[in-house]
């Protein structure tokens, strides 16, 4: 009978017992056809080994415990594998923010929401923050407005992220990259002519001290 390696992932070693580990007196074993069987452990390693297999535990708590009847080394391989397929489809979201006001003129608000859309295209999650210097705050109406604006603008590659929201003399906007929607915006993009490289942007002034 096949003896557990001493190599390999270590994680996987701590949290299967295989062959004659498992000491119960009696197993539901999970053919690999997915077929089961509850047969006494003994049993159970007999018939692991006249298949050339193991007999692994998955769920030492059930009653009676369960084991598949599977290659150890392969099923450690299949857990590595499907661990790297997920690191590599986890990216690291960054959440990047572009400042506007209520009265911002239509090319600041078309250069500004050019990179935001940049921003959702390369998968980060963006803040718009519409701020309100000293009385402007009055014109609310305008900020929403505004929000409505980049909802629609940006509605090609994301989701907005709830309704907005006003904390002090700010206007909050969240948006979150769809990564369907991106697909098809790339599509399309790459069907017109290539558009140019956007101008960077201008480092943010500070907000004047309200009297």
């Amino acid at each position: 009978m096949k003896k557990q390696k001493t190599s390999g992932n270590q994680k996987a070693k701590l949290t299967y017992r295989i062959n004659e580990q498992v000491r119960v007196p009696e197993v539901r074993v999970v053919f690999p056809d997915g077929g089961m069987q509850v047969m006494k452990t003994q049993d159970a390693r007999r018939l692991a080994e006249e298949r050339n297999l193991d007999l692994i535990e998955v769920q030492p708590n059930a009653q009676p415990p369960v084991c598949k009847l599977e290659n150890y080394g392969k099923l450690i391989y299949k857990m590595d594998k499907k661990d790297k397929d997920l690191k590599k489809k986890q990216k690291t979201t960054t959440l990047k923010e572009l400042r506007f006001h209520p009265n911002t003129d239509k090319h600041d608000f078309d250069f500004k929401t050019a990179h935001l859309e940049e921003f959702l295209r390369k998968g980060n999650r963006v803040r718009a923050t519409i701020v309100f210097l000293g009385r402007s705050i009055i014109y609310k109406d305008k900020g929403l407005d505004l929000a409505n604006r980049l909802t629609e603008r940006l509605s090609t590659v994301s989701t907005r992220d709830g309704d907005p929201k006003f904390e002090g003399k700010k206007l909050f906007v969240y948006f979150e990259p769809d990564k369907k929607k991106i697909d098809q915006f790339e599509k399309r993009r790459a069907k017109a002519a290539p558009a140019p490289p956007l101008a960077p942007l201008p480092p943010e002034p500070d907000e004047p001290d309200e009297e």
